[in-house]
């Protein structure tokens, strides 16, 4: 296999990871992957109480804890620094970037992001290896800053470098672990000497883990039906305008976002939005800074739709779920958060899009086909579906990416052209295949934006893109992130 974390780490050793194991650990509650805003968590105290990274009640004077900074990418969830809890305010100009020994467990031998029957990545016997500090910094909570610059807070810092292809697949577990080797200064000027102490973010309750864009997500919501005892679990994204006064009183755009079968049935909610960024990459705060929107991701018990273009009860399911929140009656937000309790959102019925990978962009297709009114455009990546029972595509707003060296997608849907076309569909499919290079790293990305746009020709609603030397796997974790693809979507209004 191809070397897939592109980095060269030492290994601490099998001493240091004894002492991990042996010691105790700093913060010792949890918050759920993707949890952190959730009906569970809050119950408990909520991300910042007694059951979160942070603040929580203070040991002796000095370290508190520690907690895993995470990235969710199209290769699966990354670690991509360390948080380092005082109880007090720290002096940057005491840091350097050799002031912790900073290490990441490796993930479980047999994990792969996103595949059905995965090993626990946690549940490892592997030393942690060392992994650098390229800055360090301090901050008024446990997160990563963009422009890295010291904020005045109790939390410093330790942030990773990552290779910019965020398609590698991970090889990270959430498992850290810290020793502080120099002596560190709090702004009123006390001294918090070097130690051996190997702090590890394991605790009682699992790991401490804050993972950007996802905590924000409320997780293990209920659509329910009792006149046919049907019932769907989802998790949901609310904007962060509408949890500030008077947001329920604006009516925002519906992301349906639809992960894969590997998620199915042995997943969790958190997996369907830390194992790839299907759903997690429009949650983004730079994503919402440019889009605005709701989200919702399903969690089946079953794989929806298979190969021989059958599927369960679900599908419709996740139909009713988007239609009662068209219904804008939806008003189900965190009891215990004082920001969303008995807020009723609404949604704006011209602007709702679908998108999803595999399996989810052929549940996509369909529900696209079955409810034609309902969607204003589908991003669908990898996804196919029988020709003749997408015929109502013909006159909807799509947009298709494959992959080459796909050997299901693409060539389905080159069956479904003359189809749309025969029934009055316009259709773009260029006979070149574009380059996945493109991709990364995101900020360079204006070439592939100038030929993605260049193919959605304002006469087209359907446009069929395919990238070279990409397989099925490799669309999941690469074609997300092309930014004139989402751009696109959240331009089409419904009539």
């Amino acid at each position: 296999m191809t070397d897939v974390s592109r980095r060269n780490f030492m290994t601490v050793g099998a001493a240091f990871a004894g002492a991990v194991s042996a010691m105790g650990t700093g913060v010792h509650a949890a918050r759920a992957a993707g949890g952190g805003n959730g009906f569970m968590a809050a119950s408990a105290g909520g991300p910042d109480g007694p059951d979160g990274p942070g603040p929580h009640r203070h040991r002796a004077p000095g370290l508190q804890g520690i907690c895993a900074l995470c990235e969710v990418t199209g290769g699966g969830q990354k670690v991509y620094g360390i948080a380092v809890e005082y109880d007090a305010a720290i002096d940057p100009a005491s840091l350097a970037h050799d002031t912790y020994t900073t290490s990441v467990f490796p993930a479980a031998q047999g994990f792969f992001a996103g595949m059905p029957q995965e090993p626990d990545k946690n549940d490892t016997t592997a030393a942690p290896k060392r992994r650098p500090v390229a800055a360090i910094y301090t901050n008024d909570e446990p997160a990563l800053r963009p422009d890295r610059k010291n904020v005045t807070g109790r939390y410093v810092i330790t942030e990773f470098g990552h290779d910019p292809d965020l398609s590698l697949p991970t090889t990270d577990s959430d498992r850290v672990a810290l020793t502080q080797d120099r002596n560190v200064r709090t702004t009123g000027g006390a001294i918090y000497t070097a130690s051996k102490t190997v702090w590890s973010n394991t605790g009682q309750r699992g790991n401490s883990v804050v993972i950007r864009g996802v905590d924000a997500w409320e997780q293990h919501h209920w659509w329910w039906d009792d006149t046919r005892s049907a019932w769907l679990e989802y998790s949901i994204y609310l904007p962060k305008s509408f949890l500030e006064k008077g947001g329920e009183n604006r009516a925002y755009p519906l992301v349906l976002a639809i992960t894969h079968s590997g998620t199915s049935p042995d997943g969790t909610c958190a997996q369907t939005l830390t194992e790839q960024c299907i759903a997690s990459i429009w949650s983004l705060p730079e994503e919402q800074d440019r889009h605005e929107c709701v989200v919702i991701t399903p969690r089946y018990e079953r794989t929806t739709m298979n190969d021989y273009w059958e599927h369960t009860s679900d599908v419709e399911n996740t139909y009713r779920l988007v239609a009662s929140l068209l219904g804008n009656t939806w008003n189900y937000g965190n009891p215990n958060l004082d920001d969303r309790r008995d807020k009723v959102l609404k949604i704006d019925p011209r602007r709702v899009y679908c998108t999803g990978w595999s399996m989810g962009a052929m549940t996509s297709l369909w529900l696209m086909a079955k409810h034609p009114q309902t969607f204003a455009a589908g991003l669908i990546i990898a996804g196919q579906q029988r020709p003749g029972d997408l015929v109502p595509l013909a006159g909807q707003k799509v947009l298709i990416i494959t992959g080459s060296e796909d050997d299901k997608a693409t060539p389905w849907n080159e069956k479904c052209v003359p189809v749309w076309e025969q029934a009055g569909g316009r259709v773009v499919r260029p006979a070149e295949r574009l380059d996945p290079a493109l991709i990364f790293p995101l900020d360079s990305q204006q070439k592939l934006t100038d030929q993605v746009n260049g193919y959605l020709a304002p006469d087209a609603n359907i446009t069929f893109l395919t990238f070279e030397g990409v397989d099925h796997m490799g669309s999941a974790r690469k074609f997300f992130y092309i930014k004139a693809a989402r751009d696109w979507l959240f331009r089409q209004v419904k009539a």
